[in-house]
């Protein structure tokens, strides 16, 4: 998904929303523009059910060709957090029980229905109307989905790339507008650093995942310093290219040392609705429509941890292949480091650049971008300690 109030960006630019594949802008306020077998994890690790078709297999039989081949991969010793800046998450979801750490609601008491920022992370309730804006429910579980993409427990084969890993869920955005100044606390509050009238983040991220898009066609000064700053701390920021249909990459994706993830569906081809950008740093299945044929993989959608509502309107959690967009790339990218990270923590984010070549491989270029040499996201041998 890339979903971000672009009452937080310019007010003419495009906001793309990853999970339904579609271009729109939305005003709510006058002046602004709105936008085979799985590893289980634990004491006694086995293999039993299937894996999802993104993480490979272990069995020797064809994975999809866009897999990113970590199914045979064990986390590390060091423990890793991931900050996911989104919707927020819904904690009760049996795929994410004990994967997530205290987290934020970092929207303003203007925009939050909730009338102030708290600890509660979790996202405005189902149908939540602010004025005349109606809060999709794609856009209220997107953050839980996302979360699920990176650290999901295995419980109905929602299974994160790194179920070792632990989330940190800063909630950005709600039923209301959101603002630039609420992204960069966001990012500065997941980062450790001090947040005005926010409690201290007790589990700074060694990565931020940032599932949005729809910013300045050239990153912003204050946004530019903010990542810059954090990146000094060897901290990761992974971010979506933007579901924009081949055009360039807007905020944050384009900001200096951001790693922007572009999308590929299951036969490792790049993603018609996904940016187009020499600047990508990296592909990863992000899925779109069915492909044919009998493979597992075909269904081309990535399974996730979500809710839907019950015959009474009331929330019932799901899992389902739904995830479409580099919203969903996104964090398949940030779950990948996090496993890297639990062997090598030493590893800064200049190394994942220095060393793209042992865990990716090419990806046919598109004729739009003369300029453009993608490579996708896999684990080309068994990651290890240094």
């Amino acid at each position: 998904m890339s979903i971000l109030s672009t009452a937080l960006f310019p007010p003419s630019a495009p906001v793309s929303c990853a999970r339904r594949v579609i271009h729109f802008m939305v005003k709510p306020l006058a002046g602004s523009t709105l936008l085979a077998c799985v590893l289980v994890f634990s004491s006694g690790l086995s293999w039993g059910q299937e894996i999802p078709w993104h993480l490979g297999r272990v069995d020797g039989a064809q994975a999809a060709p866009s897999a990113i081949n970590t199914a045979g991969n064990l986390a590390g010793p060091h423990p890793v957090v991931v900050a996911v800046i989104d919707s927020g998450v819904i904690a009760s979801h049996p795929s994410l029980e004990g994967q997530l750490l205290p987290g934020y609601d970092m929207v303003s008491a203007r925009n939050n229905l909730r009338k102030s920022r708290s600890g509660n992370f979790s996202p405005d309730e189902r149908d939540a109307q602010c004025g005349e804006r109606l809060f999709s429910g794609s856009f209220r579980v997107h953050g839980t989905e996302v979360a699920s993409l990176i650290a999901g427990n295995g419980v109905e084969g929602v299974w994160g790339v790194n179920p070792s890993a632990k989330i940190v869920p800063v909630r950005l955005f709600g039923a209301c507008a959101t603002s630039r100044h609420d992204l960069l606390d966001a990012i500065a509050w997941a980062a450790g650093l001090p947040v005005k009238d926010a409690p201290d983040n007790l589990h700074p991220a060694r990565i931020i995942n940032l599932s949005l898009s729809g910013g300045y066609a050239l990153c912003g000064d204050d946004l530019q310093r903010l990542i810059s700053r954090i990146m000094e701390k060897n901290i990761f920021v992974v971010a979506a290219a933007g579901n924009n249909f081949q055009k360039s990459l807007q905020e944050p994706a384009n900001c200096k040392g951001v790693i922007s993830v572009g999308a590929l569906d299951a036969h490792n081809h790049i993603a018609p609705y996904s940016a187009l950008d020499p600047r990508t740093v990296v592909y990863a299945p992000g899925g779109g429509p069915a492909l044919s044929g009998q493979d597992e993989w075909s269904v081309n959608k990535l399974k996730v941890a979500s809710y839907e509502a019950n015959f009474f309107g009331q929330d019932r959690p799901s899992s389902q292949h739904r995830g479409v967009g580099t919203s969903y790339a996104a964090p398949i990218v940030a779950g990948f480091i996090s496993l890297w990270l639990s062997h090598q923590p030493s590893k800064t984010p200049a190394d994942f650049l220095n060393e793209m070549h042992q865990f990716s491989r090419q990806v046919e270029p598109v004729a739009a971008c003369a300029s453009c040499v993608p490579r996708g996201l896999a684990s080309l041998q068994v990651m290890k300690g240094s």
